[in-house]
């Protein structure tokens, strides 16, 4: 049964390989083999933010950069406990905790929304995060290729660091991911400014992003480019004309 299923996982990544679509292949291949709506994702490192490593699509985008923003939903959740995350669905009081995540998460079209740890032995390395317009539960099949999936996204990242310095990324694995290091340097320039942590000045980026209706990147490129500042004896962003 789970040789059985393995092989349909690399057969379908073999296939995508060929048809010249590998740029997002293991997303793609987790909504397929899933059978869901759709799938992405995500890298973290220490306490760093998340990072999208890819999506299957605009909806799996646009939920994981709603969860890089706000800082709390299935993927937050799977990676702060080390478990999986089945919130089968997100109109039910459960949901409840995540208060930013929920409300926008439904308005993107999702329904239900399934995490998995991506680790190799006790190492983290991410979360697999797997969307369903429909609610519901995953079934014990569906369950179970969710796992497998899991289990070759761990060993696909560490193939793709594979020769690469320990204290640098791959040039494929920055290829393939989003690593958006504008975060870090804004988080540090607001830290500055407003004479806190860097961990605390990540939640002032999100909160105004979140306030703001924005990306977190967004925020963070305005900072960096100076058109945004936290003011230190306000207490308060401010907006700098051109």
């Amino acid at each position: 049964m789970f040789s059985d299923r393995l092989l349909s996982i690399f057969e379908m990544m073999a296939a995508r390989e060929r048809s010249g679509t590998e740029r997002g292949l293991l997303c793609a291949v987790a909504t397929e083999i899933t059978g869901v709506s759709a799938a992405a994702i995500a890298l973290c490192a220490d306490d760093l933010p998340l990072t999208r490593f890819c999506a299957s699509d605009a909806m799996a985008r646009s939920l994981m950069d709603l969860e890089m923003t706000v800082g709390e939903g299935p993927c937050s959740e799977s990676l702060g406990g080390d478990v999986m995350v089945n919130q089968v669905d997100l109109e039910s009081t459960s949901s409840a905790r995540w208060i930013f995540y929920t409300p926008q998460a439904l308005a993107l079209g999702a329904r239900a929304t399934f995490a998995f740890p991506v680790r190799i032995g006790v190492i983290r390395l991410g979360v697999l995060c797997l969307y369903s317009e429909t609610p519901g539960e995953l079934s014990d099949e569906q369950m179970t290729d969710a796992l497998l999936m899991a289990s070759v996204v761990g060993r696909g990242i560490v193939a793709l660091q594979a020769g690469a310095r320990p204290e640098s990324l791959s040039q494929e694995l920055q290829n393939e991911a989003t690593f958006d290091f504008s975060v870090h340097q804004a988080a540090g320039m607001v830290a500055v400014q407003a004479a806190i942590s860097i961990s605390n000045a990540l939640i002032a980026l999100r909160m105004h992003a979140f306030s703001t209706t924005r990306s977190l990147s967004n925020v963070a490129a305005r900072v960096i480019n100076r058109t945004l500042r936290f003011d230190f004896t306000r207490q308060e962003w401010i907006e700098e004309t051109q």
